[in-house]
């Protein structure tokens, strides 16, 4: 029985037992939606102009300009991820002695990066959102409430609501690392693992965790990755769905505020006033 019991107990310990082996990456399209291209082609009309000055007396040129930069910073945002990816999949695998940190600081630094630039590619959607229906708010001010109140429809208020549900459990651990301090576990024993990267890079502590496993830097590391890794494919894939979704949205809206402003236009430039699908 007691036989039977320990074996029982074993098989629980080894389900619990974070994996080492790497996920497929997954690598988000930051630019190729319709919509960014639109706007991307239809801004270069300002290299016709000598300043910003003189291109805001062409409304087409101005609305066309100013959405795209704030189209420019949503999809850097959104690239930026990629970065994120670059340090969650490294290609060599990283030798601790020739970092300049250790292992378990590459960790909390990647942690630390994905989770504020996941969290701000909707503070970032929220801007573009503000540009395409012209509602005039500063930066700072661009919350759902105000946007609502300032006329953007009900559909795209919902859709800015599901995005920040979707990123709810995210944005809370950003907000707890952030404001107060607190860490996430990458393994069954942070405290040994850290201590461990911190002595010898690695190669200066031996012995057993508190869960009996013979401490090894470089498995608790890509047990840590690989839990990282599982997050961020799930919520990036995620993410790229909802922006497309929104892009949709701002898409039809843009062409109707732009459309009969390149009708008017005086500036023989032909830019197209069709939209591209």
């Amino acid at each position: 029985m007691e036989k039977h019991d320990e074996a029982n107990k074993c098989d629980l310990e080894a389900k619990k037992t974070p994996s080492t082996r790497f996920l497929k990456r997954y690598v988000l399209p930051s630019d190729n939606h319709g919509f960014v291209g639109r706007v991307c082609d239809l801004s270069i009309v300002a290299y016709h102009f000598e300043s910003y000055a003189e291109l805001s007396k062409h409304p087409d040129c101005k609305y066309a300009y100013d959405t795209n930069e704030y189209v420019h910073l949503l999809v850097r945002r959104v690239e930026s991820l990629n970065l994120v990816g670059d340090m969650l999949w490294p290609d060599p695998f990283p030798k601790a002695e020739s970092l300049p940190i250790t292992l378990f600081e590459w960790l909390t630094a990647s942690a630390d990066v994905f989770l504020t630039r996941f969290i701000s590619v909707v503070d970032c959607s929220l801007q573009l959102v503000n540009a395409v229906f012209e509602t005039g708010l500063p930066p700072p001010d661009c919350k759902m409430k105000k946007l609502k109140q300032a006329g953007v429809p009900t559909a795209v208020i919902d859709h800015l609501g599901l995005m920040l549900d979707g990123q709810s459990k995210l944005r809370n651990e950003r907000n707890a690392r952030i404001h107060q301090g607190l860490e996430r576990a990458f393994t069954l024993d942070d405290q040994t693992f850290k201590l461990a990267a911190m002595l010898g890079r690695g190669q200066g502590m031996m012995g057993r965790d508190r869960n009996g496993r013979r401490i090894n830097v470089n498995r608790s590391f890509r047990e840590g990755l690989v839990g990282v890794q599982r997050e961020f494919n799930v919520s990036t894939k995620q993410l790229v769905g909802q922006l497309d979704a929104l892009y949709d949205e701002l898409w039809d809206e843009f062409e109707t505020r732009f459309s009969p402003r390149i009708a008017t236009s005086t500036h023989g430039l032909n830019a197209r006033a069709r939209r591209w699908r």
